[in-house]
């Protein structure tokens, strides 16, 4: 009865768990994006600290470096992106008056097309009529969310910048949810996560800026129109993989074709030489050659972009990452283990460091109450670390000589070493 018992309160504290999460899933989403903030500016911090300068300055400094390289990336991009915009709608707005004027009369299969598209005046009307209120609410809408989530990347700053700065705190708090025994490989398993999700995602964001300014001034260099429409494209489609090269090389092979058949291929060329560099020299050193499965970033893109649009799609390649890097870690990586002749060496040579500070004459531990408990909590620290090794097989049972109790309790020992176990 009180098996039956347990298992329904572990499955209702389940449902619980999960009624919470997905009650509170925005908030979860910010708090992961900002440790996958944190994990990703980390290095840069701590190779401030190891200069010399203090933690926190180090991760002040490393913040505000990446937030002014982004944000002038953001100025130079929106400075001519909405004119491109602009003159990009205007154009196509022509090509379709056009096609509306030349198809009606052209081959069979552009007068089936024809007859099915509305007129220019039509058009335009759609968009100023009542059907323009609709397009204007959600000109709107979209202002709003942009407005969303920049104040939720401000948030999420934040928040990346806490854990970063007290990171030992943030750890010792969820470690201490772990049973004892196992808090070593949940701490093995968290620092690769952290490690290697940073990485990947420097990766990833490293690769997809300078995809962006490489194919930016290239596009600008042979005289394509709208380069920063394009070069922008191609930033964001590269972090699809496999089609994103695709989908980046269509656009500017259409826009080259506008000037002729040397300018799609030259934009054609400049894409694929671009995309191919980061992919097969830059890559492997920025991440390593163990890379992210493709099909898991893809189906993960998808559920995270379906489920939490923007955000969930930011979040989408950390989380693939997380996923197989924990599969790899849990299933498929047999647990460490360490010989146990260097294992039992190692706490040997802890109890002999403890043997000496005890044969220390400057401390007369018979009298001295507060050193005398501090070398007692070692001692029980060093047994337990003993029993737990030893539930795991990886050391000989503890011997049975006397702990460190006994000869504190006797002021006239004379062999304070004797009963220290080495």
């Amino acid at each position: 009865m009180k098996r039956l018992a347990k298992v329904i309160a572990i499955i209702l504290l389940t449902i619980g768990g999960v009624v919470l999460l997905w009650l509170f899933s925005s908030a979860v989403l910010l708090f992961g994006l900002s440790l996958v903030i944190a994990a990703s500016v980390r290095p840069l911090a701590l190779r401030l600290i190891k200069r010399g300068i203090n933690r926190t300055a180090a991760y002040g400094i490393a913040f505000l470096a990446v937030l002014l390289f982004f944000g002038g990336i953001i100025a130079v991009v929106a400075n001519g992106l909405f004119g491109e915009l602009q003159r990009a709608s205007d154009q196509l707005l022509a090509a379709y008056t056009k096609i509306t004027i030349q198809w009606p009369t052209g081959q069979q299969w552009q007068q089936s097309i024809a007859t099915e598209l509305p007129s220019r005046q039509a058009l335009i009307e759609f968009l100023a009529g009542d059907q323009g209120e609709s397009i204007l609410s959600g000109i709107v809408g979209f202002s709003s969310g942009v407005f969303d989530v920049l104040a939720q990347l401000v948030v999420v700053i934040s928040l990346s910048i806490y854990w970063a700065t007290d990171q030992e705190r943030f750890e010792r708090l969820w470690l201490s949810l772990v049973k004892a025994k196992h808090r070593g490989r949940a701490r093995t398993i968290w620092h690769s996560v952290e490690t290697e999700v940073g990485a990947y995602v420097r990766s990833e964001v490293i690769q997809s800026s300078l995809a962006g300014i490489t194919l930016g001034v290239a596009f600008a260099l042979l005289g394509l129109p709208f380069p920063i429409l394009l070069a922008l494209w191609a930033a964001l489609v590269w972090l699809i993989p496999w089609v994103g090269v695709v989908l980046a090389l269509i656009p500017a092979t259409l826009v080259g074709l506008q000037l002729g058949l040397p300018y799609a291929i030259a934009a054609a060329v400049v894409t694929i030489a671009v995309f191919a560099i980061l992919e097969t020299w830059l890559e492997p050193r920025l991440y390593g050659r163990s890379r992210v499965s493709p099909v898991l970033v893809v189906i993960t893109l998808i559920v995270m972009a379906e489920y939490a649009g923007i955000l969930g799609m930011l979040l989408a390649p950390p989380l693939a990452a997380l996923l197989q890097i924990l599969g790899r870690e849990l299933w498929f990586a047999p647990v460490s283990k360490a010989p146990a002749q260097e294992l039992n060496t190692q706490l040997n040579t802890l109890r002999a460091r403890l043997a000496e500070i005890r044969l220390d004459q400057t401390i007369d531990f018979a009298t001295n109450v507060q050193a005398r408990s501090l070398a007692q909590r070692i001692e029980k620290l060093l047994d337990a670390t003993h029993e737990t090794l030893d539930t795991t097989g990886l050391l000989p049972p503890p011997d049975n000589t006397p702990k460190l109790d006994a000869p504190f309790a006797q002021s006239t020992s004379t062999d304070p070493i004797a009963s220290v176990k080495v």
